[in-house]
C-alpha cells in the first residue's frame, strides 16, 4: 500500500515550556513506521528552549510544523488551536503530550 492511500493521521503537540521532554517526543513521532502522518507543534509562548528545538526538527522533516502563538492560551485554548491547525483532509488525529511519547 502506498502513501496516497494510507488516511492522513494528524499528531498534534500543544506545548509550554516543553525543553526538557520535547525532543524524546518529537522523536518517538519520526520513529513511526506509519509514514503518512503530519504534525504540528503548538508552541504556547514557551520562555525554554522549547522553540528552538521545534524548529530544528521541523526543519529536517517536512511533515513537522511549528505554529507559535501571538499570545498565552489557557491549557484548553493552546490545545484547542492545535486541533484548528489540522489538516482537512486528515482522517485520524493523535494528541501527543509533550512529556509522553509514542511506540513504533
Amino acid at each position: 500500500m502506498t502513501v496516497f492511500n494510507e488516511p492522513l493521521v494528524s499528531v498534534v503537540t500543544p506545548v509550554y515550556n516543553g525543553e526538557l521532554y520535547l525532543a524524546e517526543c518529537i522523536e518517538s513521532v519520526l520513529a513511526q513506521t506509519y509514514s503518512n502522518w503530519e504534525y504540528t507543534v503548538v508552541d504556547n509562548r514557551s520562555k525554554d528552549g522549547t522553540r528552538a528545538i521545534a524548529d530544528k526538527y521541523a526543519q529536517m522533516d517536512k511533515r513537522i510544523r511549528v505554529h507559535a502563538n501571538d499570545t498565552f492560551l489557557d491549557i484548553i485554548g493552546n490545545a484547542n488551536k492545535a486541533f484548528s491547525l489540522i489538516s482537512r483532509d486528515s482522517k485520524y488525529c493523535k494528541n501527543l503530550s509533550a512529556d509522553d511519547w509514542m511506540f513504533p
